[in-house]
């Protein structure tokens, strides 16, 4: 009840903020012409004529967009928080459980913390991790994409053939602008088509820009396309059902022989329904806050954690609150979700090693096992699908918290069958 008065008390004090700014943090994009566009002032009129065309790297972009391409050139840099940032890691090593989860996928051979965007083709790329084809290019680079988007079969092409011949740019302007500056420009036929499908789904401008890559997804089994779970709504359970509904799996599991789910970065659908999505901010109000640079205030092209920009990220909204404050905050919403997660993970990893036992001695009748391997499958999903997203529990701690008490249920009830 405390928690649910001091989130009412929130939301009243940041409408009221949002209201006297006389406009949302989710203002959709302006209408622009192909020759002009607003550039990240909202002042000035740049003409596009003599700008560079087609899909170049953001150093091309510099001389017309120097603060903007500044900030940029910043997700290079490798960062930490408590619980996030984009320093590297291996994961494998430091939760040890997950080889046992992904056993017989390819995330057991290299799973490693990303880093920033400008890194994204290079890690893809350098990964240790098989591919079956070029669609693992579809959230890297816009290169694929524009391809892709005139021959869907090229989902299928091997990926060092295709990255060898067609691939030259990383992470750039265009995934977001295309041509344009200032406008948001999709063109992810994953997203496209998803939102297609379910014209029901309401993202903000900003956000499509984000849910080209901040999603959960999965490829297709005959045509490898990158595809969208999204046709039963946006959220850990519609995704599953969804899946049940088409009879689709990653890979069996070796020990198990549970035909297991793994999930991707579902931020856009974590963060669908949530607190501050409620008083209108979106992805770009906490990470792409206004900054001076250069003498010019632009939104930040800097994409890394709120808490290292508090000052311009959350304090323009809550104002009556310190820098440290607010970090201690956030913190105090991201720890109970993350403790809460290891703490899962290792009542699922015994009872994947439980249910591996039984499977090697061959005690199980046929149902039983089917029903226990159906337990791994949808546990294991439930909490895939809160350690992979990367708000580390701020985007909705309250929705993830379900997810995590429903896959404990299921492995509770698991081993109750077991024992």
């Amino acid at each position: 009840m405390k928690r649910l008065l001091r989130r009412t008390a929130l939301l009243l004090i940041l409408v009221l903020i949002l209201a006297a700014c006389g406009q949302s943090p989710a203002t959709q994009a302006p209408e622009t012409t192909e020759a002009q566009a607003e550039t990240e002032n909202d002042n000035a009129v740049i003409s596009t004529a003599d700008m560079p065309k087609g899909i170049v790297e953001a150093a091309a972009w510099k001389e017309a967009y120097p603060a903007v391409v500044s900030t940029f050139e910043r997700n290079a840099e490798e960062v930490k928080t408590t619980y996030g940032g984009s320093e590297p890691y291996d994961y494998l090593e430091a939760y040890p459980y997950l080889r046992t989860f992904y056993k017989g996928y390819v995330f057991e051979v290299q799973y490693n913390r990303a880093r920033g965007h400008v890194n994204a083709l290079e890690d893809v790329v350098e990964t240790g991790r098989p591919k079956k084809g070029a669609s693992c290019l579809a959230c890297k680079v816009s290169e694929f994409n524009e391809m892709v988007n005139e021959d869907p079969s090229l989902h299928a092409a091997n990926f060092v053939e295709f990255v060898d011949e067609h691939i030259t740019v990383g992470f750039t302007c265009f995934d977001c602008h295309g041509e344009t500056p200032g406008v948001v420009h999709t063109n992810r036929l994953h997203l496209n088509q998803a939102l297609e499908r379910n014209a029901e789904i309401e993202l903000t401008t900003q956000q499509t820009s984000c849910a080209q890559c901040h999603v959960e997804y999965y490829m297709t089994t005959e045509e490898n396309a990158t595809t969208l779970p999204w046709d039963q709504g946006m959220g850990c359970e519609e995704a599953y059902n969804y899946y049940q509904e088409i009879g689709f799996h990653d890979w069996e599991h070796p020990g198990t022989g549970a035909k297991l789910l793994k999930a991707q970065h579902p931020e856009t659908e974590t963060f669908d329904g949530s607190f501050h999505q409620g008083v209108g901010a979106d992805c770009t109000t906490c990470h792409m806050p206004q900054m001076e640079v250069e003498g010019e205030t632009i939104r930040t092209h800097h994409w890394t954690s709120p808490l290292l920009t508090v000052e311009q990220s959350c304090l323009p909204c809550h104002s009556g609150q310190t820098a440290e404050q607010m970090v201690a905050m956030a913190e105090a919403t991201q720890k109970p979700v993350v403790e809460r997660t290891k703490e899962i993970a290792l009542e699922l990893e015994e009872y994947v090693n439980k249910l591996t036992e039984a499977v090697e001695a061959d005690t199980l009748e046929a149902e039983e096992l089917e029903q226990l391997q159906n337990i791994h499958r949808e546990a294991q999903f439930f909490w895939d699908y809160v350690f992979v997203e990367n708000g580390e529990g701020f985007h909705h701690d309250d929705k993830q918290m379900g997810y995590l008490d429903h896959a404990e249920k299921l492995v509770q009830r698991g081993l109750d069958q077991l024992n």
